[in-house]
């Protein structure tokens, strides 16, 4: 029987993905990303809470950093915590993003993450930010009352 090291835990996993975001390394976010993989961003620019801005699998999630990395051409995060769960399975992250995007504009916006994973692979991330600040940096129209 072949033996294995330990299965990575959230906080490795975390820190794993935030280094290869900012590297724009969609091969090693890949890597560590579960088939089933979900991404969640619940505070969205329709003011809606309603996930409408999810990616669902690992398809969609390689089509989406595509995109992503195309849209920020600088992307940085500065005062970065990652603080891990007791079990190993969830870990929460919070920093600054330093960016600039493919126009030249600048984008700094305030990040919360939360990891779960589960068999050394994130199953799900949930990106908390300030969605007018993106809504801006992205050129997305904000909604009227």
């Amino acid at each position: 029987m072949e033996a294995h090291g330990p299965v990575a835990t959230a906080k490795d996993l975390a820190q794993t993905y935030l280094d290869a975001l900012q590297a724009k390394d969609k091969g090693t976010i890949l890597s560590i990303l579960a088939d089933e993989f979900v991404l969640e961003v619940p505070c969205n620019v329709s003011g809606t809470n309603d996930f409408s801005d999810s990616w669902r699998g690992i398809e969609t999630a390689s089509e989406k950093y595509d995109d992503t990395f195309e849209k920020i051409e600088v992307l940085q995060y500065t005062e970065i915590e990652i603080f891990g769960g007791t079990d190993g399975t969830v870990a929460f992250a919070e920093g600054l993003g330093v960016m600039k995007m493919a126009t030249g504009l600048p984008y700094e916006n305030r990040y919360v993450f939360r990891f779960d994973a589960e068999d050394g692979k994130i199953t799900r991330i949930r990106e908390y930010l300030n969605p007018v600040t993106s809504a801006i940096a992205f050129g997305i129209p904000l909604p009227r009352p």
